[in-house]
């Protein structure tokens, strides 16, 4: 006979209150009227589970971890394509980060360092069957500028700036420089 049981529950089965992280849980397995295996979770709080035919063990509750963030580096490639275009105001910093960042996953490779009117940027190329050359800036960064830079950066990662405001402010920046 194969049971299926199921993950521990986030709340005690019997009082409904959520487990809090690293507390002691008492988890017992019975069977029901089918005589399949039914799981409950009980906090220390709840009477200990009984019954002849009652297995049951004691664990500690862990809060799931945070999942990373999964970056969308075909997303990041557009920005990078169409800031090369157009940049946006400001934008040397977060464009260098981008920059890092696929470089970093082998979306563009590092060729060298130029100084081209008096400030630094990367000559980059990217790979496939048609080579294409970029120059993207290299500020020097200081501490300081990183959290609302990291900021920025999660924003377009997590796609809150959405491409097509991504796609007006380069048109905007376009139309002021024509």
């Amino acid at each position: 006979m194969d049971w299926k049981i199921e993950r521990i529950r986030e709340r005690c089965a019997t009082c409904e209150q959520p487990f809090r992280h690293d507390e002691r849980v008492r988890s017992a397995i019975t069977t029901d009227e089918q005589q399949r295996a039914v799981r409950r979770d009980l906090c220390g709080a709840c009477p200990p589970p009984g019954g002849p035919s009652t297995v049951w063990w004691e664990t500690r509750w862990q809060q799931p971890a945070q999942r990373k963030k999964k970056v969308d580096f075909d997303r990041l490639l557009r920005v990078f394509e169409a800031w090369q275009k157009a940049p946006p105001k400001d934008s040397d910093a977060l464009l260098y980060l981008i920059t890092l960042l696929l470089v970093r996953k082998r979306f563009l490779k590092l060729v060298d360092l130029v100084h081209e009117d008096g400030r630094e940027h990367l000559r980059l190329r990217r790979p496939g069957p048609i080579e294409t050359w970029y120059l993207a800036p290299a500020p020097l960064l200081q501490p300081s500028d990183l959290p609302p830079l990291r900021l920025r950066l999660e924003e377009l990662i997590d796609g809150t700036i959405e491409d097509d405001e991504l796609q007006g402010a380069t048109d905007a920046a376009t139309a002021v420089g024509n």
